[in-house]
């Protein structure tokens, strides 16, 4: 009997469990046109909204996600965005070719910033003994300035420069492991926007710069 109750116990809890996993997918936070925005696509793009909003004071972002107000302003956000891309899929604009390769730059674009994001994130942190020794030296700059935004100031210049250094230490490494070819040639003013004219049969021979893989010792 005891054995049953604890099984019947474990299925109930089952049960509540799976409903509530499955309310939580159905949950919208806005609909249009009956089309729902639901709330993982909210939470995505809140993050994201306060990433932007709060980019030079990272430190706000815990207290902005409990914030009312930053949430209804991400939402009206969303909204506006959705009512503009109705319209512009109506136009198929979606289906344009320079709208196309735009789409495809910023996808490119968004996996490059997760690989940074990844490898990097520990890398360009700055920490208030730099903060500190920045300040000292460079006192003059800060004159008048309120300690605090000073402080976010550096912290920002500081983040930038680590950004900048570690970028191209792999940068580096990176070019010594692929073998890469330029045709600058291609690139020349004449060939912008006369692809496939007389104008291109007209060029030279292309010049190509390659960088061999390095030989792994």
């Amino acid at each position: 009997m005891k054995h049953l109750r604890i099984f019947m116990f474990i299925i109930f809890a089952a049960v509540i469990l799976f409903s509530l996993y499955c309310g939580k997918k159905k949950i919208w936070v806005a609909k249009i046109d009956g089309e729902p925005i639901s709330l993982d696509e909210f939470n995505v793009r809140f993050e994201y909204y306060l990433k932007s909003k709060y980019i030079q004071n990272p430190e706000y972002i815990p207290k902005a996600r409990t914030d009312m107000e930053e949430r209804r302003a991400c939402l009206k956000d969303m909204i506006n965005e959705k009512l503009i891309l109705a319209e512009a899929k109506k136009l198929k604009l979606h289906k344009r070719e320079d709208v196309k390769n735009l789409i495809k730059l910023y996808t490119q674009q968004i996996i490059i910033n997760a690989y940074i994001e990844e490898y990097l994130s520990d890398d360009i942190k700055v920490n208030e003994k730099e903060i500190s020794e920045y300040y000292e030296k460079n006192k003059a700059e800060f004159r008048g300035v309120d300690p605090e935004l000073a402080k976010r100031k550096i912290q920002y210049q500081l983040t930038l420069q680590k950004y900048d250094r570690k970028i191209s230490e792999i940068l580096e490494k990176l070019r010594g492991k692929y073998r890469i070819e330029e045709n600058e040639n291609a690139i020349r003013p004449i060939m912008a926007g006369n692809i496939g004219t007389s104008q291109e049969e007209n060029l030279p021979p292309a010049t190509i710069k390659k960088k061999e893989e390095k030989n792994e010792k």
